[in-house]
């Protein structure tokens, strides 16, 4: 059984795989939207690229389907071709997705050090803002916290020892600690936090590529009737 025009894999599934590939929001939702990084041309031309190969896929297959000039194994083998193109494609893709979060990532980490990096020279002072912060900490909830939260987002040596200091010797709970630094990043290393959220961003799309590349194979043929070319007569 095949779905009329649109894959020769008879089944729901495959056709509606299949069909999503031919609606840009579909493949926006498994590949990734190019207008969501117009700021970046590497993803963007990368995700805009990858679109393409699938819509051309989809009416590839669709024409192959359509093809009443073969036999049911040699549309499959056909569809193979196709699919094995798409499939190389989108983990070329992958690969650059995840090459683009790693860059992220460590423009991250050379922002923060460049802004957070502590100056041995000034290590009397960073511990000086240690002590001061032990102290405002037995206030716990009360005037404390809010007295270094303000210093962490007004004063860079209190932010660089807030980041570099063990919140045990601050006196401070672990998860308060973490707030108070990400507190300091927001305001002094903004640019860090959104190479972290693109790393993220991109980490979490490249990993959607696999289940894609599974569908695609699932969908445009069957290897039960692939299989059957090797019974197809040379001589």
């Amino acid at each position: 059984m095949t779905t009329p025009g649109i894959t020769p894999v008879g089944t729901t599934e495959a056709a509606a795989f299949c069909q999503n590939l031919l609606l840009p929001t579909q493949r926006n939702a498994a590949l990734g939207n190019p207008d969501n990084w117009s700021d970046d041309s590497a993803v963007h031309d990368a995700l805009t690229n990858i679109h393409g190969r699938a819509n051309s896929a989809a009416e590839k297959l669709a024409r192959i389907t359509k093809d009443l000039t073969v036999t049911t194994p040699v549309q499959h083998h056909n569809a193979y071709g196709v699919a094995m193109d798409l499939a190389n494609a989108a983990e070329v893709t992958q690969r650059a997705l995840e090459s683009r979060s790693k860059e992220y990532f460590t423009a991250s980490e050379s922002a923060l050090d460049n802004r957070f990096k502590a100056d041995p020279a000034r290590e009397g002072v960073y511990l000086r803002c240690v002590d001061w912060f032990a102290r405002e900490a037995k206030n716990g909830e009360g005037n404390g916290y809010r007295n270094i939260r303000e210093a962490v987002t007004d004063d860079p040596d209190f932010a660089v020892a807030m980041y570099n200091y063990s919140w045990r010797l601050m006196g401070l709970p672990k998860d308060h600690a973490f707030t108070f630094k990400e507190k300091a990043v927001e305001k002094f290393a903004p640019e860090a936090l959104d190479y972290i959220e693109r790393s993220h961003k991109l980490d979490r799309l490249a990993k959607k590529y696999p289940a894609f590349n599974a569908a695609v194979h699932s969908s445009f043929y069957s290897i039960i009737e692939l299989n059957k070319m090797q019974t197809r007569y040379g001589g």
